[in-house]
């Protein structure tokens, strides 16, 4: 029994190392994109994925698929290093347009109608993933790409707008991409 102990005792310390290496790894990498991403980014790109509108009318539920495009970009995302505070200043315009069975949709909005409170607050990145916190909201937002140059995030959203005078509920994937404006 003495060599199947000593043998277990030997994987499990291996496993405790496998682990051990692993998680630094992830924290390098971690810390490696928190350093790429302070500084100052402007928008330069606004799209959406998967985008359905849904409300309630005539007692029947009518979902649309909406397409959304962006314009008139004036929105800059400020990563600062020490505190890790992220503010965001400017505005853009969000087009929305749809067809469902009852009519053709078409509305604009301003992204900090849909962004606000989700791009300011205390800032980290965890397993490609950036977490916005502040005392009211906590947000993870997938970090698509990350470069000297480039940033690209994807921000699910679900939330109710007002649809010409209805409340309707938007689900969508908001792909933004950003430009190094300063480091």
């Amino acid at each position: 029994m003495k060599p199947l102990t000593t043998i277990l005792y030997l994987f499990i310390s291996l496993l405790f190392v496998a682990c051990s290496d692993e998680m630094n790894d992830e924290l390098s990498i971690e810390k490696s994109l928190e350093g790429l991403i302070i500084g100052e980014w402007s928008i330069t790109n606004f799209s959406s994925e998967n985008a359905v509108l849904t409300s309630d009318t005539l007692d029947k539920k009518t979902t649309t698929n909406v397409k959304n495009s962006g314009s008139d970009y004036d929105f800059i995302l400020n990563f600062k290093e020490d505190p890790k505070q992220l503010t965001a200043t400017g505005d853009f315009a969000i087009t929305m347009t749809g067809d469902s069975d009852a009519s053709p949709f078409l509305n604009s909005f301003k992204c900090t109608d849909f962004l606000h409170e989700l791009l300011i607050g205390d800032w980290g990145i965890i397993n490609s993933n950036l977490y916005i916190s502040t005392d009211d909201v906590h947000a993870s937002i997938l970090i698509v790409d990350l470069t000297d140059t480039q940033l690209k995030l994807n921000i699910e959203i679900d939330q109710t707008i007002d649809n010409n005078g209805t409340d309707a509920n938007l689900n969508s994937i908001f792909c933004l991409t950003f430009t190094r404006t300063k480091q």
